[in-house]
């Protein structure tokens, strides 16, 4: 019996390390990402074409996608099943990123990172919820959390460095294929280890509130990357204006009154 119970208590914490290995993992592919593409945007242009504007957005589909959806990533999480949510973020991203790498144009490429930041926007607070469910003790949860959060600070600063070698060595679409292997090796260790957390089927969702989100960060975005291409008094960027005032305005309504 006591042979038995050291053997279940070293299992215990094999999976708490490899479930903090795989949140880490699935936190720091989110933040490099942010910076790896910045390194290559030159490289980009010269293959793919497009102006400015077409770069500028290679960069904000990511981020706006981010920004907008991590609203009801972590209430899905809740809901369902953070350890479910989390797979599926892990899949989209790393077939989001085989799709950045085999991209034949800019629009195309836009559409993949927008993906991208749709997976990353479902990783980053179910790995967090996975993470706090592996670790009860506080104490124990405190240094994993600084662990996943110091490797994710790592992988953002490392980003342009790792980018300019990749893309001196190989081409710009090896940034994104380098997160295949760490998409796959993710997924494995968490389906292979991380507990699947409690279901709150009560969590709502909040719908309007989510489009509203979507629209207004969208809206705004667009109107400063076109305005400094169409000018400023152009309709379509007033207009892109209006709609940012209008539905941040619906979104603070709608949130007020929300569960």
């Amino acid at each position: 019996m006591q042979t038995l119970k050291r053997s279940d208590r070293e299992i215990s914490t094999r999976a708490k390390r490899l479930t903090l290995a795989a949140m880490s993992l699935g936190y720091g592919v989110v933040q490099l990402d942010v910076t790896i593409v910045n390194t290559a945007l030159s490289s980009i242009g010269s293959s793919l074409g497009g102006g400015v504007s077409e770069l500028q957005w290679v960069v904000s589909s990511y981020t706006i996608a981010f920004a907008a959806f991590i609203l009801t990533a972590g209430a899905l999480g809740d809901r369902i099943g953070a350890k479910k949510v989390f797979m599926t973020g892990f899949a989209l991203f790393t077939a989001a990123s085989l799709a950045c790498a085999l991209a034949p144009g800019s629009v195309s490429l836009i559409g993949a990172r927008a993906m991208q930041g749709v997976g990353a926007a479902i990783l980053v607070p179910n790995s967090l919820a996975l993470l706090s469910y592996a670790y009860a003790e506080e104490k124990e949860r405190g240094r994993a959390v600084g662990i996943w959060a110091a490797g994710a600070s790592v992988a953002l600063t490392a980003g342009p460095l790792a980018g300019g070698a990749l893309i001196s060595l190989v081409g710009w679409r090896s940034i994104f294929l380098v997160n295949l292997p760490i998409g796959l090796g993710g997924l494995w260790l968490t389906w292979r280890y991380a507990s699947e957390t409690v279901q709150s089927s009560d969590r709502k969702l909040d719908l309007l509130g989510q489009a509203a989100a979507i629209g207004a960060l969208g809206s705004l975005a667009g109107a400063l990357i076109e305005g400094g291409a169409l000018g400023w008094s152009h309709i379509w960027v007033l207009g892109g204006f209006g709609a940012f005032a209008i539905l941040t305005t619906l979104f603070v309504w709608r949130e007020r009154r929300a569960q």
